[in-house]
């Protein structure tokens, strides 16, 4: 009896130890702390290389798919450290095995309801986790259960209507440029992007195979973050992205606006910030005895953009880098050819002129470009202006609404234009949002007009809506909402293709703009590097810069005059 007793008491203490253990939550060590211990190879071989990017991919997935990482004791920065330091340390054979244990350690977890999943669509799977030949099959079997795990209120991603925002770390005290930090920031972008942009499928190189390049790139201490981190968000192929390749190629500028026409750079504003004597119209054929296109091809890894129309855009002005106080810039008028040199100036200097330039238009809000044909510039409306728009539209019959710049209120869309333009509710665009609780999934969701309130203001005449790479983002969202007047026409050149809500991922020592949401078309068509639909296509020409003509507006006055599409 006392023996029995005895082991009575034993199984009680076990189970109360096995309890205890169990009610303990996990705690990470600080990102200081995991820091210090990890040990990084200086030249990693092809099998380390291979190590940290399937740890990198594993640390990423869990991340966003354990619950463990919804408690604030959980510290994902040093959970990947440590993780990194225990996969290198170990021999081949054991790195599945390691981790394996580091998943088992975050605990355990609930399977989701699939009824939550019944109006989520997949863009990415995670096919990968299946791979039972490369991961081992109890780790493969851990991952592919992991993958049904509720994930609860994760930490670092956070539901907001429009988008997913993610919630990481500002460092401002960590070693400058430093292995570590920078292989953090790849994993942390790369994962990002992995399990919540919609648009990930849409890049030109598969987004599984830019991973390896970019954590050996980190390794390598002749790139610097900067250039590491532009040449990897540009790997998205999304004009929203903002990049840090300023610096990277001197971080000044010939102060020159300029627009590439036939692959051929012509100027469109003299620009004040340094005297000169070009005029616009001049062709800038050779500065610093580059041509402009051959130095766009050097630049174009380093500047994020959807299309090759949104890269002549930002190149137009980013050919004209230089690390140079002063540049040697060779330029044809009139069939003559000249040269002069012109002073730099700083880049931010620059930029500033540059946006101000093209996002504070001097032409008036409504104009008269042809015989009963009126004129609105989207950059200048506002809900204001309901009125003085009433009395315009009154006044033509043939309108040009230019959406070549960004709109001036998004609140023009819903609240003004529908007074006048739509006469029902139709389907304008198709909405894929991402789930903060289910990586890989988005929520397809048909946005449609709103119909005006009062029929009798309705717009009877011809409308043409004009368009170019300078239509991005917000600008974009409103033609796919005026297309649905009916026949609407529109002119111009391929759009930016960057339509969606932007959200910021923070990394170590930078951060970048996405693309958060992605637009298609209500048939489908995805509008996001594409650009909106183009009735007529109407591209800048050489002799049309040289001239100094708007070939756009010109041709839409053609077609409301009596002209084809």
């Amino acid at each position: 009896m006392k023996r029995n007793c005895i082991l009575f008491q034993v199984i009680l203490i076990i189970a109360g130890l096995t309890f205890y253990s169990c009610s303990v939550e996990t705690k990470s060590l600080s990102t200081e702390q995991a820091y210090a211990e990890l040990k990084l190879p200086e030249e990693p071989d092809s099998l380390q290389i291979h190590a940290i990017v399937q740890a990198s991919r594993i640390w990423g997935f869990a991340k966003y798919h354990h619950p463990a990482f919804a408690s604030r004791s959980i510290n994902a920065d040093a959970e990947y450290f440590c993780l990194l330091n225990d996969v290198l340390q170990a021999p081949d054979s054991m790195k599945n095995d390691i981790c394996l244990k580091w998943i088992s350690g975050l605990g355990p977890y609930a399977i989701r309801d699939e009824e939550d999943d019944e109006n989520i669509e997949t863009f990415n799977d995670f096919n990968w986790i299946s791979d039972s030949f490369s991961l081992g099959k109890s780790l493969s079997d851990s991952l592919v259960r992991l993958r049904d795990a509720d994930p609860g209120n994760n930490q670092y991603v956070k539901q907001t209507p429009v988008n997913v925002s993610y919630i990481e770390a500002q460092y401002s005290d960590i070693p400058q440029d430093d292995m570590a930090y920078r292989l953090l920031g790849v994993a942390k972008f790369w994962n990002a992007v992995d399990s919540y942009s919609p648009n990930r499928n849409l890049t030109d190189r598969p987004w599984d195979d830019v991973f390896a390049e970019y954590i050996a790139l980190a390794f390598d201490r002749s790139v610097s973050f900067s250039a590491l981190y532009s040449r990897m968000a540009s790997e998205l192929c999304d004009t929203h992205v903002n990049s840090w390749y300023v610096p990277i190629f001197g971080g000044h500028f010939v102060p020159l606006m300029c627009q590439f026409a036939e692959d051929r750079l012509f100027v469109t504003d003299t620009c004040s910030l340094v005297p000169n004597n070009f005029e616009i119209g001049d062709e800038i054929i050779l500065i610093d005895s580059v041509s402009p296109i051959k130095r766009l091809d050097e630049l174009a890894p380093y500047i994020p953009h959807s299309n090759r129309s949104s890269l002549l855009r930002d190149g137009s002005y980013a050919t004209l880098l230089t690390a140079k106080n002063e540049a040697c810039v060779e330029y044809v008028r009139g069939g003559k050819t000249y040269t002069i040199r012109i002073s730099s100036v700083d880049g931010s200097k620059f930029v500033n002129r540059r946006f101000s330039s093209q996002n504070t238009s001097t032409k008036p809000e409504f104009k008269e470009v042809a015989g009963g044909i009126g004129y609105i510039n989207i950059s200048n409306l506002t809900c204001k202006d309901e009125q003085d728009l009433e009395n315009f539209l009154a006044s033509c019959d043939k309108l040009i609404i230019d959406l070549r710049a960004y709109p001036a209120e998004y609140d023009v869309l819903h609240k003004l234009l529908p007074t006048f333009f739509f006469s029902q509710a139709r389907e304008a665009a198709e909405v894929l949002l991402p789930q903060a609780h289910r990586p890989g999934g988005f929520i397809r969701t048909t946005v449609s007009t709103r119909k005006t309130s009062e029929p009798d203001k309705l717009y009877k005449g011809k409308v043409v809506l004009l368009v170019n790479a300078h239509s991005q983002s917000m600008s974009e969202y409103f033609t796919m909402f005026l297309q649905t007047i009916p026949g609407s026409v529109t002119i111009g050149s391929q759009t930016a293709g960057a339509d969606g809500d932007v959200t910021r991922i923070q990394l170590p020592y930078a951060s970048f703009n996405i693309t958060g949401a992605g637009i298609c078309y209500p048939d489908g068509t995805n509008a996001q590097r594409n650009g909106v639909k183009i009735d007529k296509v109407v591209e800048p020409s050489a002799e049309g810069m040289i001239r100094g003509v708007d070939e756009q507006l010109q041709a839409a006055i053609d077609y409301l005059q009596g002209g084809h599409i």
